[in-house]
């Protein structure tokens, strides 16, 4: 950019704040019916519908690659209808699945359904409809713009549970629990009166730059809703670096989701008591806020490829202060600081890595592909820490699995190179598109 990159600039985003208060909100919702409100709403399903709780904790495994596979039907529909309807379409539907299939689950199909429905919907319309958005909306501010998006993940961590906690003290989880299902649906009415798939169709320029600095520095954007990529799929899967931007978030989403999901009974097992582990859970997620924006504005100053270098090293030194936590809790709670400054890295490398390389016109096609595979990594973790625990009696080997793979991550970012395909900065690309 040629503005120096300072927080109050970073924040200049004009009618841009509607499409991150949508982002915030829906990954808010999201994770109150398949992350971490699960912790709270989970129990009382199973409770009142006589279900399996570990069956229906199995569930979200099934739903994680149901959702890979919407999610080749979502970028599809996306394309056709574009983001801004997709939006809406999606949170309608996560919403009406929520109250009238998720909190009424009376059998395990109807549960494993309201979990791929619920799966499909939420990462489908962060990751498929509001990423390539944001990019449209942000091409040069995108590194900071994914950094606020993403907060919302950090909110949930911290207040979600004790936040259903109260609700339901106030009746049954079918009612109590139900405002969260409410809230979708509003948010999707939220979302088609204030977003626009194009800047331009809201009043405003990229960035929020003005109309001079947009006809001086963004005339190559102008075609971009008329433009047609020429990436098919047998084009991507042949395409060294559609693989490498998929592989380095989904080893990042693999650590992240095997870290966090067992964090609690991992810092039990050192020596927290179970409120201590669970309030670290709380601080781990506001310290996330910070750390959301911190690494989204790291990505627009340095580029993302410096930002997920420093990003998946930070990361590892988080676990590996875990690892010397049996040497005392000092070290534990070290770690629990610097994994919480880390968990909204994961969303924003996944959007921000893979746009680094293709560049804001294709990136909505390629990461059809891209954020499957990612996905698909991701929901290894499961599996990466029931292996190692039937091995061995603990996660600290699945620790240094997850040390391994952030370290192989460094490695393939310092090596691949960015902008690459980007049409942008390579016109002869456009060139032979057009041959």
């Amino acid at each position: 950019m040629e503005k120096k990159l300072t927080i109050r600039e970073s924040l200049r985003l004009g009618k841009g704040w509607n499409l991150m208060i949508f982002c915030i909100l829906a990954m808010l919702i999201t994770n109150a019916g398949v992350n971490d409100g699960l912790n709270i709403a989970l129990p009382e399903i199973s409770k009142g519908a006589g279900l399996d709780y570990n069956l229906c904790l199995s569930m979200g495994t099934i739903a994680g690659f149901v959702g890979v596979a919407m999610m080749f039907f979502i970028a599809k529909l996306r394309d056709h209808f574009g983001g801004r309807f997709m939006c809406t379409a999606l949170f309608i539907i996560f919403g009406l699945t929520f109250n009238f299939l998720f909190l009424r689950a009376s059998n395990i199909l109807m549960y494993a359904i309201s979990q791929c429905i619920m799966v499909s919907c939420g990462q489908g319309c962060f990751y498929l409809c509001t990423g390539p958005m944001q990019s449209d909306w942000f091409p040069k501010k995108r590194g900071v713009v994914n950094g606020i998006s993403t907060i919302g993940a950090n909110i949930g961590t911290a207040i979600l549970a004790p936040l259903m906690t109260t609700l339901l003290t106030m009746g049954m989880y079918k009612t109590s629990l139900s405002v969260f299902g409410w809230a979708a649906i509003v948010l999707a009415i939220f979302a088609y009166i204030t977003l626009r798939d194009d800047p331009k169709d809201a009043g405003m320029y990229p960035d929020n730059v003005t109309k001079e600095e947009y006809e001086k520095d963004y005339k190559p954007l102008e075609n971009r809703q008329e433009y047609k990529s020429d990436w098919t799929i047998g084009k991507i899967i042949r395409c060294k670096e559609a693989w490498l931007a998929a592989i380095v978030p989904g080893f990042i989403t693999l650590g992240l989701l095997g870290i966090v999901t067992q964090l609690v009974p991992r810092n039990v097992s050192l020596g927290l008591t179970q409120a201590e582990a669970v309030g670290a859970m709380t601080i781990a997620g506001l310290v996330g806020i910070i750390g959301s924006y911190t690494i989204g504005f790291i990505d627009t100053k340095l580029g993302t490829k410096k930002a997920c270098m420093i990003y998946c090293a930070t990361f590892a030194i988080g676990i590996l202060f875990n690892l010397f936590g049996t040497w005392g809790k000092p070290f534990v709670y070290i770690s629990i600081a610097i994994i919480g400054f880390c968990l909204g890295g994961s969303t924003n490398m996944s959007l921000s890595f893979p746009a680094s390389i293709f560049g804001v016109l294709d990136y909505p096609t390629v990461n059809g592909f891209i954020f499957p595979v990612n996905y698909c990594i991701g929901c290894l973790n499961f599996a990466v820490n029931a292996f190692v625990m039937q091995a061995t009696g603990s996660l600290t080997k699945a620790y240094i699995i997850y040390i391994i793979l952030f370290v192989i991550d460094i490695f393939i970012v310092a090596f691949t190179e960015e902008g690459k395909w980007d049409k942008l900065k390579h016109p002869e690309l456009m060139q032979q598109q057009d041959k």
